[in-house]
């Protein structure tokens, strides 16, 4: 936890805090702890150590969902975003390249975020986080265009993560709030991006997606179904609902082999790159990759040849023979 986000969250009791205990700690929002996390969650030397001893070459560093803060005013979100990246880009080279970060943005004002995005890339950050359901709009709506306008410019990486947002509060736990709402909420957001026609116009935009795309593969066949018979729908994509599937990348979380061969079938065994909720996971959740029923070298490349692709898109590298995390 950055010291201003300390500040902000005495406060504020919606910031989430951090209570530290030796090994573990509880994040707390809104006076409730919503989950309880080990030490590679805030302190870097020893995630660091510890991935290296089990053999990966780097990371890309992401917040979790919850410091996104979609509710805060937005002088107060634009302050906080610099804080961050500010502390995550001076962070970044006390760990000699292993890892790689990306920003957050204030999500109540689109103008804002997208100028503060020249900075971001300035500071040597590969891309900003995104929650699937921004408070303002959704993020194909025309308030986030000059915001996609500007990423693609700056070719800077857009990782939009699953959110339970206000309808987890209907849930008797965050848990399962979690495990309906993210598919729906990533499904969503990536479905929205396509049916608009805003992946097809930037041809250049790079967008991860969290959580295998979510229901965007259910969501597919019907799109392209609608855009065949409906010509107004064709005038929106200039392309094939799935052929912009085709422009993003997504980690393998979708915790089933089925359906990430499906995945790899719709969108193509480059564009799917690891991604494990580490440290939050209390099991490992992409052992399966290793499951007999998934196409020959899929773990490899999931774990290996994928990641070292995007990292170098970004200008990123990896050392030899490890595994990107």
């Amino acid at each position: 936890m950055t010291p201003f986000l300390a500040e902000l969250s005495t406060a504020d009791s919606r910031w989430a805090r951090l209570h530290r205990g030796p090994e573990t700690g509880d994040v707390v929002v809104a006076g409730n702890v919503f989950r309880s996390v080990r030490r590679a969650a805030w302190d870097l030397d020893h995630r660091r150590e510890t991935a290296l001893a089990a053999g990966y070459a780097g990371q890309l560093l992401s917040a979790m969902p919850e410091l996104l803060a979609p509710w805060a005013p937005p002088g107060q979100g634009l302050a906080f975003a610099r804080a961050f990246n500010d502390w995550l880009a001076a962070e970044l080279p006390r760990h000699g390249g292993f890892f790689t970060g990306l920003g957050v943005v204030p999500l109540a004002d689109p103008e804002a975020a997208t100028a503060l995005l020249e900075e971001v890339a300035g500071a040597g950050l590969s891309g900003v986080e995104l929650p699937a359901t921004p408070p303002i709009a959704p993020l194909h709506a025309p308030a986030w265009s000059g915001f996609l306008d500007e990423a693609e410019r700056l070719g800077l990486l857009l990782f939009v993560h699953a959110v339970g947002g206000p309808a987890a509060a209907h849930y008797p736990h965050p848990m399962a709030a979690n495990g309906v709402l993210f598919p729906l909420s990533i499904g969503a957001a990536v479905g929205g991006l396509i049916t608009t026609g805003a992946l097809a116009r930037r041809p250049g935009l790079r967008v991860l997606a969290s959580h295998g795309g979510g229901s965007l593969i259910t969501e597919l066949p019907r799109i392209d179904f609608l855009r065949e018979t409906t010509p107004e729908l064709r005038e929106l994509m200039p392309e094939p609902a799935t052929a912009s599937a085709r422009r993003l990348w997504y980690d393998p979380l979708l915790f089933d082999t089925g359906l990430l061969s499906h995945l790899v079938t719709t969108v193509g065994a480059d564009r799917v790159v690891l991604g494990t909720d580490y440290p939050f996971m209390p099991v490992d959740p992409v052992a399966f990759l290793t499951d007999p029923t998934l196409p020959d070298g899929l773990a490899d490349a999931v774990r290996r040849t994928n990641p070292a692709a995007l990292l170098a898109a970004l200008g990123r590298t990896l050392s030899k023979g490890a595994e990107p995390r």
